[in-house]
């Protein structure tokens, strides 16, 4: 969403499309219940993404004959994909409109292959494979603009920890804030569901609107990032959305760090506010390998090493201070269409 928003601004017309879209209805129905599964459960969560698999058989042919014809129409041949989980409908696309042959940035927001892409190594050699966090590489080259505001000054933010377990609510988070309030500090934690706000006082619940999915659109038939509210006792959420980021964001920048498992995008968030990041458990071995890039980098520290410190502040700041460098040393990725920014003729 935050590249569609990037290109469009920029004269050059550009589409979101959710691969959950594209599923036989049964199985999209599904995916709540699944979410919430892996919410309650890391274990279960875990062997999810041991057992990722070819995805063929959970598409819709009816629905994707529909896309196909759209693109076909429109004359559609750039595509970015941030999961291998759309290599076999782009595969399905190439052969459907014969040529001209597509060009399609893979983004890889892990640092190694993720379990989607690892499904489908025999598909995209000729693709453009575009890594954010290539353990190769001395530092970041590439970086997703998230907001055109500076990082604020770690010094301006109130030490207060944000702790949530990513977009599906999942991972050891809740355990590691029951030390942290123990230890005096005052959190920021992202609620999933409504059992799992235990009202604290150093505690500051935010909360998703549980009615939204990826892909119910707003009024203007835009795709919407998670309206958040802010949890006050005794009273309604009263959920907002924003554009061109998602509300949460908001509260990144303003925490002393993030306290959760190493994903690819939460990552993007570290390094897009330079909030420092404290890792939990992985889940799976390409977030084991984001967590050791971060590290390396000095933009990170496991859990219990920080905790070793007795969650040190000045561990923080410096780590702050090494995102803000690296920051003024990479570049914000704007697509494969760089090449043809100045022709909003090119789709």
């Amino acid at each position: 969403m935050q590249l569609s928003s990037q290109l469009n601004g920029r004269g050059i017309p550009a589409e979101v499309c959710v691969l959950e879209d594209l599923y036989l209805d049964h199985i999209k129905q599904k995916v709540p219940a699944y979410k919430k599964a892996f919410h309650q459960n890391f274990a279960v969560a875990k062997k999810g993404a041991e057992l990722a698999r070819d995805i063929s058989s959970c598409l819709d042919s009816i629905k994707l004959q529909q896309l196909f014809e759209v693109w076909s129409r429109e004359g559609r041949t750039r595509l970015i994909t941030a999961t291998g989980f759309w290599l076999p409908i782009i595969e399905q696309y190439q052969h459907y409109i014969g040529s001209p042959r597509l060009e399609v940035d893979c983004l890889h927001l892990d640092a190694v292959h993720s379990p989607s892409y690892l499904v489908y190594e025999d598909i995209g050699d000729s693709y453009n494979h575009i890594w954010f966090y290539d353990p190769a590489c001395k530092g970041m080259s590439y970086r997703i603009a998230i907001s055109k505001e500076a990082p604020v000054p770690l010094s301006m933010r109130e030490e207060r920890y944000i702790a949530h377990g990513g977009g599906w609510g999942i991972g050891t988070y809740p355990s590691a804030v029951q030390e942290l309030l123990q230890a005096g500090k005052r959190l920021n934690v992202l609620a999933y569901y409504q059992e799992d706000i235990n009202p604290h006082e150093q505690i500051q619940y935010y909360m998703n609107d549980p009615e939204w999915s990826p892909w119910v659109k707003d009024e203007y038939d835009r795709m919407q990032f998670p309206p958040l509210a802010r949890i006050e006792p005794g009273q309604a959420p009263a959920y907002r959305n924003q554009q061109p980021y998602p509300p949460l964001f908001d509260v990144i920048r303003h925490s002393a760090a993030i306290i959760s498992k190493p994903g690819g995008y939460s990552l993007m968030e570290s390094f897009a506010a330079a909030t420092p990041f404290v890792f939990l458990e992985p889940f799976g071995r390409h977030e084991a390998a984001n967590a050791a890039y971060w590290i390396k980098q000095g933009f990170g520290i496991w859990y219990e090493d920080w905790k070793a410190q007795r969650y040190s502040l000045d561990t923080l700041i410096s780590m702050h201070e090494n995102l803000i460098r690296a920051r003024n040393q990479s570049m914000d990725y704007g697509g494969i269409l760089d090449a043809a920014q100045n022709n909003p003729e090119i789709r």
